[in-house]
C-alpha cells in the first residue's frame, strides 16, 4: 500500500475523487474561432497575447465559475470575473477588467 493511502486509512480520511466531465463546447453549433496565434502562446512583449480560462469551483452552496484573462508575456492576471453562470457575460466582464488595467 502507498504511504499516503496508508496514512489516510490510519486517520480515517477518504479521498474525494473529482470526475472529469466532457467539455461544454457544442460541436456543430458555431464555426471555430480563427487561430490568430497559430497555437504559439509565447509573446515578445506585454499585451501581444492574452489567454483566457474558465474554471468551475464546487462549493457547499453550489457551483461558482471563474473567468480569467492572463497576459502571456508577464503571466500577470489582468482581469477576472466570478458568477453562478458559465456564460459569455462572465467572459466579457473579465475582458473589461483586463482592458481597464491596460489604460
Amino acid at each position: 500500500m502507498h504511504t499516503v493511502a496508508k496514512l489516510m486509512a490510519e486517520l480515517g480520511l477518504v479521498a474525494w475523487v473529482v470526475r472529469r466531465r466532457s467539455g461544454l463546447t457544442r460541436p456543430g453549433k458555431r464555426p471555430a474561432a480563427p487561430d490568430f496565434v497559430k497555437r504559439d502562446f509565447t509573446a515578445e512583449e506585454p499585451d501581444l497575447v492574452w489567454a483566457g480560462d474558465m474554471t468551475e469551483i464546487v462549493t457547499e452552496k453550489g457551483k461558482l465559475y471563474l473567468a480569467t484573462v492572463i497576459d502571456q508575456f508577464s503571466r500577470r492576471l489582468l482581469g477576472y470575473a466570478m458568477g453562478s453562470h458559465h456564460d459569455a457575460d462572465l467572459v466579457v466582464a473579465a475582458l473589461h477588467m483586463a482592458a481597464a488595467t491596460r489604460r
